[in-house]
């Protein structure tokens, strides 16, 4: 088997996996949910107001560029809190582990580990980069 191959075997193999199928079905919901797509064009137009007020430079209003914030994160902590976007950001990231995973599988084979016995080294992550011993 070449490695072309067996790259399209493991693309076939992810979609195939229920983690896959969980943030399609996901992002469907999300894509149909007109309430929602309204909050993202309203995230939107904030940033783009938020630019063009940065973009100002020294003459830009402090007080707006504020105001924009709030106003983007007050949008932001919503649409995070709808039960769509909680549903579609668990199915992210449990596809988020499956590509971590595989990553780290990949690098086991470049150090030359046994692809056919190697396993991925139990985590002490404390999620302070200064104490990796290189787990990712």
């Amino acid at each position: 088997m070449s490695l072309e191959s067996a790259l399209r075997e493991l693309g076939k193999e992810i979609q195939a996996d229920p983690r896959f199928e969980a943030l399609q079905a996901a992002a469907k919901v999300n894509d149909a949910d007109e309430a929602l797509q309204q909050q993202m064009h309203e995230m939107q137009l904030i940033t783009l107001k938020y630019q063009q007020e940065a973009e100002k430079g020294e003459e830009a209003s402090q007080d707006r560029i504020a105001e924009l914030q709030k106003e983007y994160q007050d949008l932001y902590t919503k649409v995070m809190d709808g039960e769509n976007m909680k549903k579609y950001s668990e199915a992210a990231a449990q596809m988020e582990q499956m590509a971590q995973y595989i990553s780290q599988m990949i690098g086991l084979f470049f150090d030359g580990q046994d692809p056919a016995t190697c396993e991925i080294p139990a985590s002490d992550c404390t999620h302070d980069c200064c104490t990796c011993g290189g787990c990712h």
